[in-house]
């Protein structure tokens, strides 16, 4: 059997339906739950590579993609540095992302479009939207794997408050399997529990210190700003890298493999 699939996966935006939308992120308030697939094989490669990305830059903060762009926190000092030295630094992350030899995949929801269909009424649970996001991207990352006969890992960023929350979803899938409307994601193709009991391994979280969950939260990132801002230099990239389930994967696969943009007009 070759060596399994593993889908690292982070947040990104508010994953409460009922938050309150943050003004600085008016026209652009998401909720991304995502991040790539890795063969077991080549994690050690891409390892390396963030590695060796922070020892040049002598980083000892997490590659955290928001910090990185804003120039905070741990990355305060790209505001001093000359052009050529921003340049320098944001082509060899970029370089980082497009040689991993991974797919991005996730699912990125809409929080407004969310409750503008209803869904926080009809179902008055504010964890259904979590739910719903990782449910739709762990079940698009098995069906990748299945196409080569291996597991399914997953590996996600630990919260105290919703480590035991992510982990039943898991539990759930595997028990369960989805529990979409079936007249609503049919054409889908959905796998069922069997599929999903067969392909799915095991669950774990992971500090954000970890090397390959930073490199998620620029692919969730990635992801997620495109549904807003078409020109984002980032997805731009991985997009002509083939580095997304969009681009990675045969046309006949993208309606039932694509990224997932979920509540959106």
């Amino acid at each position: 059997m070759p060596r399994p699939y593993t889908l690292y996966m982070d947040e990104t935006g508010n994953r409460h339906p009922d938050k309150k939308a943050d003004e600085s992120r008016r026209g652009r308030d998401w909720f991304g739950f995502g991040g790539f697939l890795i063969r077991g094989e080549d994690n050690d490669h891409l390892r390396d590579a963030v590695a060796a990305f922070a020892d040049k830059w002598k980083l000892r903060h997490p590659l955290h993609i928001t910090d990185m762009i804003s120039e905070k926190k741990g990355f305060s000092w790209l505001e001093r540095a000359k052009q050529s030295t921003r340049d320098e630094f944001w082509q060899g992350w970029r370089e980082v992302l497009c040689s991993a030899p991974v797919i991005g995949i996730g699912c990125v929801i809409d929080r407004p479009g969310y409750v503008a269909r209803g869904y926080l009424e009809d179902y008055n649970d504010k964890w259904l939207l979590c739910r719903s996001a990782f449910d739709i991207a762990v079940e698009r990352a098995a069906k990748i794997a299945r196409l080569e006969d291996r597991k399914l890992h997953v590996v996600f960023e630990q919260d105290p408050a919703v480590n035991e929350i992510v982990t039943g979803y898991f539990r759930n899938l595997k028990e369960n399997g989805l529990a979409f409307d079936e007249n609503n994601s049919g054409k889908y193709q959905p796998l069922s529990q069997a599929q999903f009991a067969e392909t799915l391994g095991r669950i774990q979280h992971k500090p954000k210190s970890h090397p390959l969950l930073q490199v998620a939260d620029s692919f969730i990132y990635a992801m997620s700003r495109h549904a807003y801002d078409r020109k984002f230099w980032i997805h731009r990239s991985l997009r002509d890298r083939k580095k997304l389930a969009d681009f990675a994967l045969p046309d006949e696969h993208l309606p039932q493999l694509g990224v997932k943009y979920y509540c959106f007009d």
